[in-house]
């Protein structure tokens, strides 16, 4: 399974996307959608994912600060082509440039995520 993740700063978008996928044969099963809010433990399950799917702890963090500022629309894809499609949709609904950064604003362009791992089902983000 190939892991797709976009992360959103506007949530409709995120879910206008997630909606997309699943109006184009995407199983509502493998689609996670995530909003962590200013509660704690949603502030805590995000950097856990994150964390769980990066190596190195400073990506994990830069990824998780992203996170928890938005929405993270993930995607367990069966094949390269769903996987593929999945980073299109997300992309063409605004997922945020995950390199854009106050130090790097023109670096290079990164937004849908793709992770070629299974994530366990208690590892998710739901």
């Amino acid at each position: 399974m190939i892991t797709v993740i976009g992360i959103f700063e506007n949530a409709e978008l995120a879910d206008e996307a997630s909606s997309y996928l699943l109006a184009n044969e995407f199983e509502s099963e493998n689609i996670d959608v995530h909003t962590s809010g200013s509660d704690a433990a949603g502030q805590e399950r995000v950097g856990d994912f994150f964390k769980h799917i990066y190596e190195d702890g400073k990506q994990a963090a830069h990824y998780a600060s992203l996170g928890r500022q938005g929405t993270v629309v993930t995607v367990h894809a069966v094949s390269a082509r769903e996987a593929q499609e999945a980073v299109d949709v997300l992309n063409n609904y605004g997922a945020v440039d995950v390199n854009a950064t106050e130090e790097n604003p023109g670096g290079a362009e990164s937004r849908s995520q793709v992770i070629e791992r299974i994530i366990a089902p208690e590892n998710r983000l739901r």
